[in-house]
């Protein structure tokens, strides 16, 4: 019920005005194919023309996350759900999904420590703020799905694992399994996680990796087995059965979703993953079959790390020499977990936890996301290292400590996966915790805190069940201790060793209070986190959808709509889902290098040239692509900030700070013309509608703009050579903000001039409109009371302009 409450928080937010408003940037793209899945039933929504326009793009994601949704949809709709409601459908998910994973949370916690440290952790679990941030209500991204499968899939190996310790499961004991209640259910939880890894591997494309975390184990418990001089028959025989029914779940999940043929792509599913499990069950046998050896010929435990080590560098130079491409998609995996990789730095949530976009060190993230619980989970898991060490350990503790590892390798090199290492924070966080609480005797203290107080007539009723538990047991303590209690009894009469030690109890809530007030403070803020689509935005995309002409094939995006929007990469899910109109680039990194090129590009021939080329007709720009975003910008795009900003750091009033000076090329690149100019100096581009954001210190810059693609009309004439000629007109936007559009050419030899504009001076009912008529201005002579049709602009014509000739 917490977990519930605590990720329901955002409800309010979420569903205010009578409508679902999502959170973040992936859910706009989720929604769009859970919508699609919904009215498409049971079908994905595998290539979308309306992304990486106008050539579409196959989409990656793995579709199980969708396909729940859509079916959840179908359930509260009663087989018919409109949009509403398969969108509160969608909200919805990520919660059930959040509270749903506690259940192998506590299932693995019971089986590697007890129910006590299992029913804590699921309690810290339940308002880590990391996994809360995922699994709000609103927060519709596969985040979530991963968290809760990940952990089912380890759960019912860890499972597993323990009833074939128990059981003694061996090669031999096979034979008489049906009569072995333990090597049955050992299996049987081997073949959930293998289907709990197949619907992984169909929820996230990067799946693999847990996948292959199987095999790591089972190699290295095979080496403290052959230490120890133990049998693995049980390890291995566990991880074979989990692997093969990965496999075999894996090939019928995904066979509606294969490539053709016997293509396969690590970033698509296809035949790779089918390999890629089959190959990971091939070196599971190979790991057993050379066990095995060492230990019938009784050699060294260390020839097996040692072989094995070489028998996969040789595997890794095989691929890359008769398969360059699946070496590409090993190698590929391998940078995307180490945080590597072309765009990756550019993402904020892909940073490694402890450190800033400028390389400095930070514990904001770590401590945003996990409260202390990063702290004492680092704590138990050196304390379990002590204890499990040696002829302590168990393979359920080892597979325990190395997972636990293992996502928080991942988290340190990229924050977002904070998500994943909540389960075994807190699940470390409660062992610590208990740890600590008995060292404080707390369920003791608490026991005589609750039979200290007095019960009455009705009051009886509350006697504790510690209390009545301990009252069969009372007769025959207090005889066998009379002596000694005898000495004890102080002057009320009352057994000194039977009252509650407060400072122990209290002790005792402070350190649960370090650990829950932290969480529930940061969970909460996550909780309540707008998250959602910026208002300004919201507005601006509301009005192309509303204003701009209608675009065909958005329900059944499998033709080429009629024109493209352009803006950067993270505003492309809002633009395609808000105003249901194409984007060249989105949270894909589709069309970023055109993006890009097009933002920094300094000549308006080059930056037509990209518009026509993808059939452009809006520009979207804000405050952040000319401020805060021009540095991804510019790193995708392959230059250097120092060749657009001049950055400093400097001592300041509150430390360091770092100040950046614009530079000449900063102030010729198209996103500054476009949005700190409102378009001046370039001839097919106008502005078209703003949305302002609440004027801060008579800062009057909007915050969105959106600009029209137009052939513009063309102001020709003659004048004298090599004269600079200049046309100026007033204009007053939607919110009526007065500014001034010019645009500057210079005659040629012969004293032609032509200047390409992009507004009519014809007034409309609302948006951007003219307050004057053009006015030219070619040396001294000024000409006004120029007239430009819209007919003019969207076709292109000329307009002769005659210019006195100067006395």
């Amino acid at each position: 019920m917490v977990a519930f409450l605590m990720r329901l928080i955002s409800y309010s937010t979420v569903t205010a005005n009578g409508s679902i408003n999502l959170l973040g940037y992936d859910s706009f793209y989720h929604m769009r194919r859970i919508l699609y899945t919904t009215f498409n039933f049971p079908h994905p929504l595998n290539f979308d023309s309306y992304i990486n326009y106008p050539a579409g793009f196959e989409v990656g994601w793995p579709p199980f996350f969708d396909f729940l949704g859509a079916l959840l949809a179908k359930v509260l709709g009663g087989g018919n759900p409109d949009l509403y409601t398969t969108e509160f459908a969608g909200a919805l998910l990520p919660v059930l999904l959040g509270v749903l994973t506690i259940i192998p949370l506590y299932m693995a916690a019971a089986a590697i420590f007890d129910r006590k440290t299992a029913l804590f952790g699921a309690l810290v679990f339940a308002v880590i703020p990391a996994h809360v941030y995922v699994s709000r209500f609103g927060a519709v991204d596969h985040h979530v799905a991963e968290t809760l499968l990940s952990t089912s899939a380890y759960a019912c190996f860890i499972l597993a694992l323990k009833w074939a310790r128990e059981g003694s499961l061996s090669l031999t004991s096979l034979k008489n399994i049906s009569s072995e209640k333990k090597l049955i259910k050992s299996l049987a939880f081997a073949v959930a996680s293998g289907l709990f890894f197949a619907l992984l591997i169909y929820t996230w494309i990067g799946a693999l990796v847990f996948v292959s975390f199987i095999v790591l184990y089972a190699f290295i418990q095979t080496i403290i087995d052959l230490k120890a001089e133990k049998n693995s028959d049980y390890l291995l025989i566990c991880s074979t059965v989990s692997l093969l029914a990965t496999l075999l779940f894996t090939i019928p999940l995904s066979a509606g979703s294969l490539r053709p043929g016997l293509e396969m792509s690590a970033m698509y599913l296809s035949w790779f993953q089918v390999f890629y499990v089959f190959s990971m069950l091939v070196g599971t046998l190979i790991l057993w079959g050379f066990s095995l050896y060492i230990s019938k010929k009784g050699l060294d435990w260390k020839y097996y790390p040692a072989v094995l080590i070489l028998i996969s560098v040789a595997g890794l130079l095989f691929l890359k020499t008769f398969s360059a491409e699946s070496y590409a998609f090993v190698i590929e995996g391998m940078n995307f977990f180490l945080g590597k990789g072309e765009y990756i730095s550019t993402i904020s949530e892909a940073l490694p936890v402890f450190l800033t976009s400028d390389g400095n060190l930070t514990f904001t993230p770590i401590l945003g996301s996990l409260g202390l619980c990063f702290l004492t989970a680092l704590g138990g898991f050196f304390l379990l290292g002590l204890e499990w060490r040696g002829e302590k350990s168990k393979p359920e503790g080892v597979f325990f400590l190395l997972w636990s590892a293992f996502f928080a390798y991942l988290m340190l090199s990229q924050r977002r996966f904070s998500y994943l290492f909540a389960v075994n924070a807190a699940m470390l966080t409660s062992y610590l915790l208990w740890v600590l609480l008995d060292s404080f005797d707390f369920e003791t203290e608490v026991k005589k805190l609750v039979k200290s107080v007095p019960t009455h007539g009705n009051n009886a009723m509350f006697t504790s069940r510690a209390e009545k538990e301990t009252k069969s047991k009372k007769s025959e303590k207090e005889t066998k201790s009379k002596t000694k209690s005898k000495s004890k009894i102080n002057s009320s009469g009352s057994k000194q060793n039977s009252q509650p030690d407060y400072f122990k109890i209290v002790s005792s809530l402070a350190l649960i209070g370090l650990v829950f007030i932290p969480c529930i403070w940061a969970g909460v803020a996550f909780a309540k986190e707008d998250g959602l689509i910026d208002p300004i935005w919201k507005d601006s995309l509301t009005w192309l959808g509303a204003s701009s002409p209608e675009t065909s094939y958005y329900l059944d995006p499998s033709g080429t709509p009629e024109y493209g929007v352009l803006s950067w990469w993270d505003y492309g899910n809002w633009i395609v889902y808000q105003a249901k109109r194409p984007a060249v680039s989105n949270n894909f990194q589709t069309g970023v290098d055109d993006s890009s090129h097009f933002f920094l590009t300094n000549s308006e021939e080059d930056a037509k040239a990209i518009m026509e080329k993808l059939k452009v007709k809006y520009v979207i720009t804000d405050n952040l692509m000319a401020g805060g975003k021009f540095g991804s910008i510019v790193k995708v795009a392959g230059e250097n900030i120092s060749k657009y900003l001049n950055v400093q750091t400097v001592n300041g009033n509150g430390g360091l700070q770092t100040i950046a000076t614009a530079k000449k090329e900063y102030t010729q690149t198209e996103v500054y013309k476009l949005h700190q100019l409102d378009g001046s100096n370039l001839g097919n581009l106008r502005l078209v509608h703003e949305t302002t954001a609440p004027e801060v210190d008579n800062d009057t810059t909007s915050d969105v703009k959106i600009f029209e693609f137009v052939s513009g009309a063309r102001l020709s004439g003659t004048a004298d050579p090599g004269q600079s000629i200049t046309a100026t007109l007033e204009l007053r936007s939607n919110t009526g903000r007065k500014f001034t559009y010019q645009n500057e050419v210079t005659s040629d030899k012969n004293g032609s001039f032509e200047i390409t504009v992009p507004y009519s001076t014809e007034n409309k009912a609302d948006g951007v409109n003219a307050l004057s008529t053009y006015s030219l201005k070619a040396g001294n002579t000024t000409v006004s009371e120029i007239q430009v049709t819209e007919k003019d602009v969207l076709e292109g014509n000329r307009v002769e302009v005659k210019i006195p000739e100067s006395k």
